[in-house]
């Protein structure tokens, strides 16, 4: 029963990642559901879901070229942490 409920119901954490994968590709039937219940019950991750795709709409609406975003750059730490997120997303 634990392992079922391991399955529909997400953390923040995941839903989030989830919601940014989903601007780039498609989910998979089971995270579109698992994501879907999660949003039905989360006014924060919902909130976050809006202001991702406002922020994909602005990104396309100007078409930030590449050239343009190598002017900012991420501090050490911030690179530290996403990958320290990332390599634990993948172990999942």
């Amino acid at each position: 029963m634990k392992k079922l409920m391991h399955l529909i119901v997400l953390s923040c954490q995941r839903a989030s990642f989830l919601v940014e994968k989903s601007n780039t590709k498609t989910l998979s039937f089971i995270e579109r559901v698992q994501l879907s219940w999660h949003l039905s019950m989360c006014d924060k991750c919902t909130a976050f879901k809006k202001q991702s795709l406002y922020i994909e709409q602005l990104l396309k609406k100007e078409q930030v070229s590449i050239s343009k975003l190598k002017e900012y750059k991420l501090s050490d730490q911030s690179k530290k942490r996403m990958s320290e997120v990332l390599e634990k997303e993948q172990n999942n």
